[in-house]
């Protein structure tokens, strides 16, 4: 190999191995440069990414502050700060905005919180008053009361913006000159290096109107409460008086709330028991309270001018708790019902009164339902009784039972009578009457009859004892309350006093018997020292068969008969009681000026005339048997019929054949009354005697209108029969 060859050997060799080296530096170099290309496209990447990010981020929260600011319910303003420090135009305002103010968006963006912003005009201009204020020009007086009015909001951005953010209360003006209250949050911030304010407004005109509506119920409440007639008391939860009205105060009679404060509606002594342990317990309760006024002074609850008792309807009411579980107190509703509970107290004594005159005409109706029927039963026992004792002398063996029986009688006869007088179905022939020997008479009688160790004192203090009355009646009165007197004191003794007094009523004395005219009366006094009734007792005693006593020693009708009697006579009955103390019975009578009759006048039986005839007509045959035997021993002849149409054939068969017609009232078929009218058609001379069993209150000119010429009660006494028959007789003739 020659030289040459082998140079180019090395030279192709060297180039190869240069070749070589420059590959693997280029693909070193290329690929180092791929890679710092691969990370410039990943950094690039990152920052496209973070960018797109940022703004996504960026873009979400504008639209979130456009929907915030587009759809807040109050009012939102931006604007920025003049040079001067003053507020701008606005930048942005929500759509409220220009809703509540009336303007469109344009509009408002014109304007600044200058302009929306009411302010009160100024009574002077700085440095001058209003009277000195005609000497300045009009343009001066402008930029004076300007710089006045504007200078609190220069301050008022100051602070906003020294402390980042401000509340306060102002008033915007609308398109339309309405007047809004506000209530404005302020926030400074910069924008570009400028500052910015953004400002909400919320809307208080509810609110203040909330406000006023509640100051005007407060008012109003407040003269509710002062001014109210209904009585009112507030009280804290530890029951301290908090407020009274006057209304209260006049009830309790209290002259100030110091006073008042000292009554503790919770707990005092008038306090109803059944509610007592509510008030203490500081619940809701409402009750009637009855307060003696004269007790709370003379127990020194507290000072009042009130007297006697007063009755109050209170409503204790409990106001519950507050939303910290605090008592918010106690509401005390008072209403003065004294004259109501009064009037249903007069109204409940006026049923009493009319409950008991009820009982009286029941009483009389059953007494006149059987006064009849027993009086028929009566009058052949009594008639025959007579009868027999009419032909008899003193001497003969039967004679003293025969009187028993007539007594027995009477006492039956009379027994009637109290039940009929009680009813005052039967007033009896009243006249003028002496009282003095009558008293006398019973104090006599008693003094034989009353318990041991019961002493009797008998007073009389009048000469003018005179009162139109009938003496047995008047005897029945004294000898009931006697009695009744001597039975309270059976088992301890005591005195029993009888008074006759006689006094005037007029004056102030007519307020002790508010239902007599004024003038002269007698006062009969019956006292006793024995048991006493309690008031439930004395509500009763005048009622048709109630009485105290056992079983078999009273039959409860002695007041009562007594206070028929006297109610009858027109006078009046009270009584005074006390448990353990003794009772007190005041009989008042009014006195006439009359002369009493002669009572020892002749009683003899008038004898009657053989040639006198009389018809008796009645259905009973038993009465009708005995009045002819009774007419037989007075010297009449007598006819009997059985019926009024019987009584009227034997009139029209014998014209002219009586003398006189006797007729019982109550007849099938024909009655008395209507057998009166036809004996007068048929012979007005003929006098017609009514004899019934059933008082029918029938006064004189009542029987003359009836046809009758007189009229008697069975049981037919001969001394009545006799006079009847001739007095008839005498006046037909």
């Amino acid at each position: 190999m020659n030289s040459i060859a082998l140079a180019f050997l090395v030279g192709t060799i060297t180039l190869v191995i240069a070749c070589v080296a420059a590959y693997i530096l280029l693909t070193r170099q290329g690929r180092q440069h791929s890679l710092h290309l691969r990370y410039e496209r990943g950094r690039l990447k990152n920052e496209n990414e973070a960018r797109v990010v940022a703004e996504t981020a960026l873009a979400f929260k504008d639209k979130l502050y456009r929907i915030l600011f587009a759809h807040t319910t109050d009012m939102v303003f931006m604007f920025g700060l003049t040079e001067d420090g003053l507020p701008g135009p606005f930048t942005e305002v929500n759509v409220v905005a220009c809703e509540v103010l009336g303007y469109n968006r344009e509009k408002l963006l014109e304007l600044s919180p200058l302009e929306i912003q009411t302010s009160e005009a100024p009574s002077t201009v700085r440095g001058y008053t209003r009277s000195e204020l005609v000497t300045l020009s009009d343009d001066e007086i402008m930029d004076r009361e300007a710089a006045f009015a504007v200078r609190p909001v220069r301050q008022l951005m100051e602070r906003i913006l020294a402390e980042g953010h401000a509340e306060y209360t102002s008033a915007f003006l609308s398109h339309n000159g309405d007047h809004i209250p506000v209530e404005i949050y302020a926030h400074a911030f910069e924008l570009e290096g400028k500052p910015m304010i953004v400002m909400t407004a919320h809307d208080i005109a509810e609110r203040e109107k909330a406000k006023h509506d509640l100051q005007e119920s407060e008012r109003r409440f407040e003269d509710f409460f002062s001014h109210s007639p209904v009585g009112a008391a507030l009280y804290d939860g530890q029951g301290k008086l908090l407020n009274v009205n006057q209304a209260c105060l006049k009830m309790f009679g209290a002259p100030d709330a110091v006073q008042f404060a000292k009554f503790n509606p919770f707990a005092n002594p008038f306090i109803p028991e059944r509610v007592r342990r509510a008030l203490e317990q500081r619940d809701t309760a409402q009750f009637e309270m009855s307060i003696d006024f004269d007790q709370a002074r003379t127990d020194g609850l507290y000072v009042t001018g009130r007297r006697g008792m007063g009755h109050l309807d209170v409503l204790m009411l409990n106001l519950g708790m507050d939303r910290d579980y605090v008592p918010r107190g106690h509401l005390l509703q008072v209403q003065d019902i004294t004259t109501r509970v009064q009037t249903e107290e007069a109204l409940q004594r006026s049923e009493r009164q009319l409950q008991q005159a009820q009982k009286m005409e029941a009483l009389g109706t059953l007494a006149g339902g059987i006064a009849h029927d027993f009086n028929n039963i009566l009058t052949p026992i009594l008639g025959y009784t007579e009868i027999m004792l009419h032909g008899m002398d003193d001497t003969e063996p039967n004679v003293e039972f025969l009187k028993e029986i007539h007594k027995a009688s009477y006492r039956a006869k009379d027994l009637v009578q109290q039940i009929l007088t009680f009813s005052r179905q039967n007033e009896g022939e009243n006249k003028p009457v002496h009282l003095i020997p009558i008293v006398k008479e019973v104090v006599k009688l008693q003094k034989s009859s009353v318990p041991d160790g019961v002493t009797i004192n008998c007073v009389i203090k009048t000469d003018q004892d005179v009162v139109i009355s009938n003496p047995t009646q008047i005897h029945q009165v004294i000898m009931n309350l006697c009695t009744n007197a001597g039975y309270a004191m059976k088992e301890t003794g005591g005195e029993l006093d009888v008074h006759l007094t006689d006094f005037v009523i007029g004056g102030r004395s007519q307020s002790e018997f508010p239902d007599l005219e004024p003038g002269r009366f007698l006062r009969i006094m019956v006292k006793d020292t024995g048991s006493g009734m309690d008031a439930a007792t004395i509500e009763r005693i005048f009622e048709p068969f109630y009485t105290t006593k056992p079983s078999g020693e009273g039959t409860g009708m002695g007041l009562a008969v007594v206070h028929g009697i006297v109610a009858g006579l027109k006078g009046s009955l009270t009584v005074n009681s006390t448990l353990n103390e003794g009772t007190t019975f005041h009989v008042v009578l009014p006195v006439v000026e009359q002369l009493a009759e002669d009572e020892n006048a002749d009683t003899e039986t008038p004898q009657g005339r053989g040639d006198k005839a009389v018809l008796f007509v009645d259905d009973e045959r038993a009465v009708a048997q005995m009045a002819m035997k009774m007419l037989r021993a007075l010297d009449y002849a007598p006819t009997l019929a059985s019926s009024g149409e019987e009584a009227l054939a034997l009139l029209k068969e014998s014209p002219g054949a009586f003398d006189l017609v006797i007729t019982d009232l109550t007849m099938p078929g024909i009655g008395g009354r209507e057998l009166a009218r036809a004996v007068s058609e048929i012979d007005p001379n003929l006098p017609v005697i009514l004899c019934t069993g059933y008082n029918q209150n029938l006064s004189e000119a009542e029987s003359l209108h009836d046809g009758f010429a007189d009229v008697i009660q069975k049981p037919i006494a001969m001394r009545q029969l006799a006079d009847a028959i001739a007095t008839a007789i005498a006046r037909a003739g």
